[in-house]
């Protein structure tokens, strides 16, 4: 399960990524200095996912719904983990 939920974010990690560079290359237009940027921002929890809802609705096209569903992903499945995780505990008790 590890593994999946690993390879889930890192594909995400991409995808955010390219659209945090088009956020920064739109708000910022810094030329390389954009990269240079996106590279740490994107794994930066909250602040790359806002970055990213950002670059996707403003560069692709996207609607709020559908960026806020893809890069913050994270959040629904830590809450569904956790319930998991205190099912899990009070079955073992």
């Amino acid at each position: 399960m590890a593994v999946i939920f690993g390879i889930g974010y890192l594909v995400i990690g991409f995808v955010q990524f390219f659209a945090v560079l088009d956020a920064l290359e739109i708000y910022l237009d810094w030329g390389v200095l954009n990269f240079v940027i996106a590279v740490p921002v994107t794994y930066i929890p909250i602040l790359g996912s806002v970055l990213g809802v950002l670059g996707a609705m403003e560069a692709w096209g996207w609607t709020l719904i559908q960026a806020v569903a893809l890069f913050f992903w994270y959040i629904p499945a830590g809450v569904v983990f956790y319930i998991i995780g205190i099912f899990a505990s009070a079955i073992d008790d």
